[in-house]
């Protein structure tokens, strides 16, 4: 029986502490009255002999940008990589499943755009099961549809809205949804709210409600797992009244479950602080000093031109800008980015780019599965799809906007 989570929770008695390589308390331990595991972390545990690191070329990389169209890759949602070192790539522009060699040589293809069995319209994860069994979780048809390894259809499982919906107090509905390797669903909860019309405006950011359900496969199990806030977004007169959009670096919610066990990570980015919950109920609060992070010019580049974009054919050039001169620019970014689960169920905490010296390097950081900060690992500029024991898989752009897939090595001492 799953207990339900609290959102807040207050410190208590201390449970002990680690030692960083260097002999000073490096780690603070304290459970607190609802059993909540609080780790502080103030040293990385790992001496320079003991850090991981990643190697500097790819292994391997898929993706042109003329050529082969097993090889042209469009927004890919997701990757991992089976016992056999081949790698399931998810692709969002095709809808197909592709599935390529240790090398990154195309063996095979699936899926494609439909409602119909084993095709696919919003697919957004990709699972591994024991004997390289595929599970494809479609947010939009909310289906798990399961394939073997050569992308047979196996079978397929809807998931009723309807019931999850029940179960939730508005204004909070049940949104996106996250597959769980033993078959349950992460759901989060949005909230519906109407801006009202006037031409007022805040330059304040504000968070809507959100939150997380833990749905079991038979829905006898539908629990709280704890609640949050979603992205900040600043209110703005637009030409038909208040409108509201999401500044630079707007602070958000994300989530990461692991692909081999059901244990998931969630991090609001209010503060340096990530809550991961195992398996067995456990709720676990990761704490560390982060390290201030500006907002570049790039960064405000690439949040205009997004905006622009869901913009374009509503609003004339000068309305545009009108519109976006009137949100404020943050100095610094959240205190993280990312968040990813690796197999062997550490957490990946995305700092942001790279103190070093290293152009185009973002730096993680990574704590086991009790909490303890291990240490930093630089990366090459990639967006993280997959961790494995001893690999990366990520997706790089380049100028033209042309995307690689590509798969690093991880270096362990």
């Amino acid at each position: 029986m799953r207990r339900r989570m609290m959102f807040l929770v207050a410190a208590a008695a201390a449970t002990g502490a680690c030692t960083s390589a260097g002999g000073a308390p490096a780690t603070d331990m304290v459970v607190d009255s609802a059993g909540v595991t609080i780790v502080r972390n103030a040293k990385p545990l790992w001496s320079d002999a003991d850090a991981w690191s990643v190697a500097a070329e790819p292994r391997f990389t898929i993706g042109v940008l003329d050529g082969s169209p097993e090889y042209q890759l469009y927004n890919v949602v997701a990757a991992a990589r089976q016992s056999d070192g081949d790698v399931v790539v998810v692709d969002g522009g095709t809808l197909e499943v592709r599935l390529y060699d240790g090398d990154g040589t195309f063996l095979a293809k699936w899926g494609g755009r439909g409602s119909g069995p084993g095709e696919l319209q919003d697919p957004v994860q990709v699972l591994v099961s024991p004997g390289d069994t595929l599970l494809v979780w479609d947010d939009a048809l909310a289906r798990v549809s399961r394939f073997d390894p050569a992308g047979n259809l196996v079978d397929m499982r809807s998931v009723d809205r309807g019931t999850i919906a029940k179960a939730v107090e508005p204004p909070l509905y049940p949104g996106m949804g996250r597959l769980l390797p033993d078959g349950d669903l992460l759901v989060r909860l949005t909230e519906k709210t109407m801006v009202k019309g006037g031409k007022q405006s805040s330059s304040d950011a504000s968070r809507a409600r959100s939150g997380a359900l833990l749905v079991s496969s038979d829905y006898s199990q539908i629990d709280t797992l704890m609640f949050f806030e979603d992205a900040e977004r600043v209110r703005v007169s637009a030409p038909w009244g208040v409108w509201q959009v999401e500044p630079p670096r707007a602070r958000t919610t994300v989530v990461a479950v692991q692909g081999s066990e059901s244990r998931i990570c969630i991090g609001d980015q209010k503060a340096a602080e990530v809550s991961c919950f195992g398996p067995d109920g456990s709720r676990t609060s990761i704490r560390w000093s982060p390290r201030e992070v500006v907002v570049t010019a790039a960064d405000i580049d690439k949040w205009r031109d997004t905006t622009v974009a869901l913009l374009a054919g509503k609003l004339s050039e000068s309305e545009v800008s009108g519109v976006l001169d009137q949100v404020a620019v943050p100095t610094f970014r959240p205190p993280f980015s990312t968040v990813v689960i690796d197999a062997a169920g550490n957490l990946w905490v995305e700092q942001g780019p790279s103190s070093g010296s290293d152009v185009g390097s973002i730096e993680y950081l990574v704590f086991d599965r009790a909490g303890l900060f291990l240490g930093p690992v630089v990366l090459p500029q990639i967006q993280v799809l997959d961790i494995g024991g001893d690999y990366i898989i990520g997706v790089y752009e380049d100028e033209l906007e042309v995307e690689y897939l590509q798969l690093f090595e991880i270096v362990k001492p």
